[in-house]
């Protein structure tokens, strides 16, 4: 009896060994198939598009069908955007502005194996891009940053983004059936042709993060708009703070100081 319960006890801690063993490799396996992934983390900064043309160094806006020609044209008739722009009273664009990178502001990219942050100095916008096999919900309500979900394709992050609001104004008006592919990668400075270094001017490295957007909107475009926007690592660790309404505040509030 003795000798059995010896025997029985070995294999149990034989087995325990074994099963161990096992769930490290595994684990070993998937945070090596984790890291075999292109690293984008670091603050970038867009110096380069494909589409020149834009304010402040951006893309020239998208080509309009004639449905979205009027509809822009009737609310600029409706309201004075010209006088009352967005951007004065901190209303964020949302995307696809928001990646263009206007006047150089720079971008963190935090990743990990399941979600994508970015995080935008202009306006303080922020992008959650998620990576654990999620749709895109059907209860979730039209923003103006949109839902983003991703997926690897060899060393290409696909990114898909739907659910945006309605956006009749600015660079690139949208309704909200507008629609959003980014395959985004890194390439040797050799793979491409610069041309600027952007407005904060410098070396542009040997990295490069290349972002291939294609924006669809049936109600609004003539067909894809594609852009292609070309971005260079910064040495800063960190973003700097975007307050943009406290000096609107200040304007209002110094409007009712009282004179002495």
């Amino acid at each position: 009896m003795r000798v059995g319960r010896k025997i029985r006890s070995k294999m149990v801690a034989l087995l325990a060994t074994l099963t161990c063993g096992v769930a490290l490799v595994a684990g070993a396996a998937v945070a090596e198939a984790a890291q075999s992934h292109p690293d984008l983390s670091g603050v970038w900064v867009v110096f380069q598009n494909s589409r020149t043309g834009g304010r402040f160094g951006m893309p020239a806006g998208p080509k309009l069908s004639e449905r979205g020609k009027k509809m822009v044209a009737d609310f600029k008739a409706k309201y004075d955007v010209k006088k009352y722009e967005p951007g004065a009273y901190c209303v964020p664009d949302g995307m696809p502005t928001e990646m263009f990178g206007g006047g150089s502001y720079p971008f963190e990219i935090i990743q990990q194996p399941k979600r994508i942050t970015l995080l935008n100095e202009l306006e303080m916008q922020v992008r959650r891009i998620y990576m654990d096999g999620r749709g895109h919900p059907k209860d979730f309500p039209h923003t103006r940053g949109g839902h983003s979900i991703a997926h690897w394709d060899g060393d290409t992050l696909v990114v898909d983004t739907a659910l945006l609001k309605a956006w009749p104004i600015a660079m690139w008006p949208h309704s909200d059936e507008a629609h959003i592919v980014e395959r985004i990668s890194l390439k040797k400075r050799s793979d491409v042709k610069i041309t600027t270094s952007g407005f904060l001017g410098g070396d542009v490295g040997n990295i490069i993060l290349v972002d291939e957007l294609t924006m669809t909107d049936p109600i609004m475009y003539d067909g894809p708009q594609k852009i292609t926007l070309y971005a260079r690592k910064l040495d800063q660790k960190e973003t700097l703070e975007y307050d943009c309404t406290e000096g609107n505040w200040w304007t209002l509030i110094e409007s009712t100081a009282k004179k002495k």
